[in-house]
């Protein structure tokens, strides 16, 4: 019996000591198998781009089309088809349109329906009568009250002296600058408030830039955003164009742009500039690889760097002081 249980615990453990290496295995394929992808693509006369992602020696598979005579993107795992955006959508089976069956009114005879309808003719009659009633009651008490009202009042409309009616409007005049004098004067106050607001918050920007802690993460994190760019970049690249924006002065200007390619592939870029016709034309294909190891490498040296922890800390106390 002991042996039985021994050897069913050795069993379990060599199915989970397996089932961790295939996990383990899974985790260093998608870590260090690289992502590649390719992309060609063609505009003038006509337009084509014609792209695709594939990892782990094609087993999964993407790919994207699109051009003048039609568009088409689908997705494979395993030579599997998996996604195809030219495929139409399923119509539900007829199995399932049983499944659930139209209700259908059953028809009500013509008496029977009269007979409901002059029943709440009736009601509704009656309703309008007892709500009219009611409205009239509620009418006479308002002439009641609003009599009531009125006589108390009859004593204030006696007639004024010149004297009285000229001090109650000085009076209200007087009060009327005030409030305007008031207005104005907050007004003016609120202003120069903001002003200052804005002259602090500015002044803690400008001290912000100047922190050397922080000038020296906004470099360290500049160089690892360069190195990542670097990386997701193309590896091979081959370009063709030629362009034109109708304007001399405009297409040196791009052509001044375009050139920094030539430091990152050379000779595999051809720019050709137009100075007199307003064209763009080109043939372009790029080939490379994505690493998620190296990414990682990248993030987590950033993260864990002492510069860009104290430079979190010091643009937390920024946002709280704002």
């Amino acid at each position: 019996m002991l042996s039985l249980i021994l050897t069913i615990l050795k069993i379990i453990g060599i199915i989970i000591l397996v089932i961790l290496g295939l996990l383990l295995l899974i985790l260093l394929l998608v870590l260090f198998v690289p992502i590649r992808y390719r992309l060609r693509a063609e505009h003038g006369d006509a337009f084509m781009l014609d792209g695709g992602v594939s990892w782990l020696l094609h087993l999964v598979h993407g790919r994207v089309h699109i051009a003048d005579q039609g568009n088409r993107i689908w997705f494979r795992i395993l030579g599997y088809l998996v996604y195809d955006s030219t495929k139409e959508m399923r119509k539900p089976r007829t199995k399932d349109r049983a499944k659930h069956p139209i209700k259908e009114h059953k028809k009500v005879p013509r008496e029977q329906q009269d007979f409901k309808t002059d029943g709440q003719d009736i009601k509704k009659t009656i309703e309008e009568d007892i709500k009219n009633e009611s409205d009239i009651k509620i009418t006479a008490e308002d002439d009641i009250k609003h009599e009531s009202d009125i006589k108390p009042d009859i004593k204030h409309n006696e007639p004024q002296d010149d004297t009285t009616y000229k001090k109650s409007s000085t009076t209200r005049l007087k009060a009327r600058v005030f409030a305007f004098y008031k207005r104005i004067k907050q007004k003016i106050k609120d202003f120069f408030k903001k002003l200052l607001n804005i002259k602090h918050k500015v002044s803690l920007i400008i001290s912000f830039i100047r922190n050397e802690v922080n000038k020296e993460a906004f470099r360290l994190t500049f160089s690892s955003f360069i190195r990542l760019i670097k990386h997701i970049l193309p590896t091979k690249l081959k370009s063709r164009l030629v362009f034109g924006t109708g304007d001399p002065c405009s297409t040196g200007q791009a052509l001044g742009v375009l050139s920094i390619l030539y430091s990152f592939y050379g000779d595999n870029i051809e720019i050709t500039p137009d100075f007199e016709n307003k064209v763009l034309k080109g043939k372009h294909f790029a080939k490379g690889r994505i690493r998620i190891w190296t990414i990682l490498i990248i993030v987590i040296k950033l993260l864990l760097d002492e510069r860009f922890k104290k430079f979190k800390t010091n643009y937390q106390r920024l946002k709280e002081e704002f």
